[in-house]
């Protein structure tokens, strides 16, 4: 059994499959390359409920994953744990657990929760998404528990507090700047980054784009992203007569969307909810403008447009596109380094 050195083990519903897959939770990917690098005397282990669909375990970035490959069958849920814990167990048996952080007030919570209780071990839980909203039953195990819950920004952090009354930190996550492009010559006038599911908001998305057509009939607009609302958002482009103006780009890899970010104007969001919205810092730090809903990190100013109605969308997008002579500017908000000081911070604690 060896007893040298401190070890965190991560718990997460899913997790990329290898080095080269740059889409799955790109925001914990940024996180733990960087926490890598910072503790490079530390052993981190990461257990992936869900996917990616392999028992087979690896090495990414210096990190042991540890595939459970639920591939989010509710008939293999049981299975999962009783796996988790017995792993849990034989890897705190070798290598002695310091810190268990679990990823979203779930499964991983719960499991992360229960492993640690038993034996004293510090358990952290970050909340990732849709997981502070009511009827989240996970919430419960938390309340009366010792475990360290952090959010991801201040609208985040109210909602938790306002329907489970349970207090949080914020630290928020932050981009990986190496990895961007230089900023383009603008090619695009409005892009549209995320699934295309409901809580995405694309309905209200194109009506939108209508309205602006009708001033600005060249108009240019891109959507990247795939999802279960596909079909009805083709439907409702077709039907408004706008295939000559707006493009569905599916999905597209992480090198792709950032190269499409430095040669956009305006990234429009209207989504109904964020946790955090690691698009807005890719698209500030791309030089682009900004016109959304409050959701997320959301904060008005030079670059930002926050809107509560279609109208004030509409407006705001105009605004920005007679703008869009000046020269782009990139920006920055949080920085890798306070957010892996606040986390060592809260490890050492």
């Amino acid at each position: 059994m060896n007893k040298s050195k401190r070890h965190i083990v991560f718990l997460t519903p899913g997790f990329a499959s290898s080095e080269k897959d740059s889409t799955t939770i790109p925001a914990l990917q940024i996180y733990l390359k960087s926490l890598r690098k910072e503790l490079h005397d530390s052993k981190l282990t990461l257990l992936a409920f869900q996917f990616p669909f392999s028992s087979k375990s690896f090495i990414w970035n210096g990190i042991e994953v540890i595939p459970l490959n639920g591939k989010n069958k509710r008939w293999k849920k049981i299975y999962i744990w009783k796996k988790a814990l017995y792993i849990l167990k034989e890897t705190h048996y070798n290598h002695p657990i310091t810190i268990i952080h679990s990823f979203w007030i779930g499964e991983c919570s719960y499991i992360g929760l229960k492993f640690s209780s038993k034996r004293n071990i510090k358990h952290i839980t970050t909340v990732m998404g849709q997981d502070a909203y009511l009827g989240n039953r996970y919430v419960k195990n938390l309340i009366h528990s010792n475990s360290h819950i952090i959010t991801l920004s201040k609208n985040q952090q109210n909602l938790l507090y306002k329907n489970h009354n349970l207090q949080s930190n914020v630290i928020p996550w932050f981009i990986d700047t190496s990895s961007f492009p230089d900023l383009q010559k603008s090619n695009i006038d409005i892009l549209g980054v995320g699934s295309l599911n409901k809580i995405k908001n694309y309905q209200s998305f194109i009506s939108i784009i209508r309205v602006l057509v009708q001033k600005r009939p060249n108009l240019k607009v891109e959507i990247i992203g795939e999802g279960a609302e596909r079909t009805s958002i083709e439907t409702q482009i077709k039907d408004l007569g706008l295939k000559n103006n707006i493009s569905l780009l599916g999905s597209l890899s992480r090198k792709k969307v950032l190269h499409k970010m430095a040669e956009a104007k305006v990234l429009l969001h209207v989504s109904k909810y964020e946790s955090f919205g690691l698009v807005f810092l890719e698209a500030l730090y791309s030089g682009m403008l900004i016109v959304s809903r409050n959701v997320g990190i959301a904060e008005t100013n030079n670059s930002w447009s926050i809107c509560n109605t279609n109208n004030e969308v509409i407006v705001a997008c105009d605004v920005f596109l007679n703008h869009s002579h000046k020269q782009k500017e990139r920006k920055l908000l949080y920085s890798e380094t306070d957010t892996i000081t606040s986390y060592i911070k809260l490890y050492n604690e």
